[in-house]
């Protein structure tokens, strides 16, 4: 089997369908009905209007996700573009008109708030409004509130699609000893995951010097994304004084002492930490790594092998087999029912994403798939996303959408099922060699390049208080971060990755999109660690916790299912310990 194409039809056959025409004007309805009705602030009519708002937001998004699925494919999709500017206004007004019910949660009395959940398709919504409970000190007046919304979509919003689109644009000139060749910027991406390293070599040279001629571009980005969220901030302080990293830590639902204990825990073990980067140095036969290096499939093996995708699917199947054969037949539906793209294409965006559709509860796999062993690892990261969503698909809308940080459970245990069967198959020394190359690589990024961004960005929006920083002073700020974490492990830094990483340059609540990947490595590694301790049980262990995650906060669920407490280094360490093991067992090998 190539590379799979995705079907997406299935949910709306073109954006001129009668579907799609359907579901623009119920959610224009809603938002009329919403603006008019939302002064009435009677039990009964707010009622109505919560639950008109969770059906008009489900339309709103699915085609949302339509229309992200069609441009990712395809960048230069004119009238799919034009169709999500569209979208995107409706789903500002659609914002605005809801701001006054928004507004009604955070600062009605509990009497009146129990009221309008006693009815059945509101109470699933009480963990949710309590959240949005816990920031009424830091909301605006109305006006504001709705001129701020208004704001987002031609602002803040604004800046983000233009890095998408400037991505799916970008063209990379590979220039080899005796060629050259122009590719899209997604497919140079994928091939820095080269198992030759001189590809890889070439790819990383034409991101960079792609990257490099529009660094003011992609430094504006970013300015301009931090700069919106702290002028936010400074309005929203009125009260008590609000840290950039509030808005992060609300939206993940963690504590500031949880993000502590894992930022120290991984600092304390730095050290042994950087024999993973050492030691795929070594195998690679150099004393330190390059940068082109940090994402390379094993060099051990068959020389210039190439892992189709039935052939990855295949080890995946097996490997999730292992843990439930409920998770393999899953993974296999996702397969049969065309809900992967896997596709080199010129114009494709960069990356990979699970995303799902809103209205049919399913999910959808966005990949580049190239087959190195790092993509079948992508693969069965995104399945794990999908399976995570798919279990939850049965319950309410309020209680389905998780945070980031538990967001990585489902897709990291995925990686961990996949690594350890892949160990177990092993013959001798030297293919158990070859698949610990996985393990190395994912602690060097989960423990060390994840750190890295997480204190670049920290750095970054405490410098961007006082001023716009210039594409130098971003490439100097990540130098440092890079020189903190990885140290003498590698041969040089990454100057524009700031540039380059698309997790800087996302719109939204969604800024530090890097720390919940540790979180999130570190915490699916404390549950795989209980299969042999849960036996029959851990099926159902693992499920409660992945449909609880929409409905507690990231210390409550492990309190509740693990019975340990994640704001202290003590819980984090126990699953560094795990990883050392592992790195002290393939040193060995070595």
């Amino acid at each position: 089997m190539t590379s799979p194409a995705w079907n997406i039809n299935s949910e709306y056959a073109s954006i001129e369908s009668a579907a799609f025409t359907e579901d623009f004007a119920f959610v224009e309805n809603a938002i009329a009905t919403i603006e008019k009705r939302s002064a009435q602030k009677d039990i009964k009519n707010l009622q109505d209007l919560f639950i008109l708002k969770e059906k008009a937001y489900t339309l709103a998004w699915n085609m949302s996700v339509y229309l992200q699925c069609t441009i990712s494919v395809d960048s230069t999709e004119k009238a799919a573009k034009a169709k999500a500017s569209i979208c995107e206004d409706q789903m500002s007004r659609l914002n605005q008109a809801c701001i006054s019910l928004n507004m009604w949660i955070k600062t009605c009395d509990e009497a009146s708030l129990k009221q309008v959940l006693a009815h059945p398709e509101l109470q699933a919504s009480e963990f949710t409004w309590d959240r949005m409970r816990k920031n009424s000190d830091l909301l605006l007046s109305e006006k504001e509130e709705t001129l701020l919304e208004a704001l987002n979509t031609s602002g803040h919003d604004a800046w983000g699609n233009l890095y998408s689109r400037l991505c799916g644009s970008l063209k990379c000139e590979l220039k080899y000893p005796d060629k050259t060749e122009t590719v899209g910027l997604s497919q140079a991406a994928a091939m820095v995951r080269h198992k030759d390293e001189a590809t890889r070599k070439v790819a990383w040279n034409a991101v960079q010097e792609a990257w490099s001629e529009h660094r003011e571009t992609s430094a504006a980005i970013v300015n301009a994304l931090a700069g919106w969220r702290h002028e936010v901030i400074k309005k929203r302080s009125y009260k008590r004084p609000q840290h950039f990293l509030d808005s992060s830590l609300h939206y993940n639902r963690n504590t500031r002492e949880t993000l502590e204990a894992i930022m120290t825990a991984c600092h304390q073990n730095l050290e042994g930490l950087r024999k993973a980067p050492l030691m795929m140095a070594k195998i690679m036969k150099k004393p330190k790594l390059d940068p082109w290096d940090l994402v390379a499939p094993s060099p051990l093996g068959e020389a210039g092998k190439n892992i189709s995708f039935s052939e990855g699917m295949e080890t995946i199947l097996y490997a999730f087999n292992q843990v439930d054969p409920q998770l393999a037949d899953f993974a296999n539906m996702m397969v049969k029912n065309q809900w992967i793209d896997g596709r080199v294409l010129p114009n494709k965006s960069t990356g990979g994403y699970c995303t799902e559709f809103e209205k049919s509860l399913t999910p959808r796999i966005f990949m580049t798939y190239m087959g190195s062993d790092r993509d079948v690892v992508t693969l069965a990261h995104e399945l794990g996303h999908a399976y995570h969503s798919w279990v939850m698909r049965d319950m309410p809308r309020a209680q389905r959408h998780y945070p980031m940080t538990l967001a990585e459970t489902a897709s990291v245990f995925a990686e961990t099922a996949l690594r350890d069967v892949m160990m177990q198959k092993a013959k001798n020394d030297q293919e158990r060699l070859e698949f610990g190359w996985s393990d190395l690589e994912s602690a060097a990024s989960y423990l060390i390049n994840i750190p890295v961004r997480f204190d670049f960005e920290k750095s970054f929006y405490e410098k961007r208080m006082e001023r716009t920083l210039s594409p130098e002073e971003l490439s100097g700020l990540m130098d440092q971060a890079w020189n903190k974490w990885y140290g003498p492990t590698v041969s040089n830094s990454d100057p524009l990755f700031w540039a380059s990483k698309l997790h800087f340059s996302i719109p939204g609540d969604a800024n530090f999109y890097n720390y919940p990947y540790t979180f999130g490595y570190l915490f699916s590694l404390s549950i795989y660690a209980r299969r042999k301790e849960l036996g029959s049980q851990f099926m159902k262990t693992y499920v409660d916790i992945l449909r609880d995650t929409g409905r507690m906060t990231a210390e409550d669920l492990v309190q509740k299912h693990l019975g340990e407490d994640i704001r202290r280094p003590e819980f984090w360490q126990k699953s560094l310990n795990v990883v050392l093991g592992k790195l002290n067992t393939i040193e060995k090998l070595i």
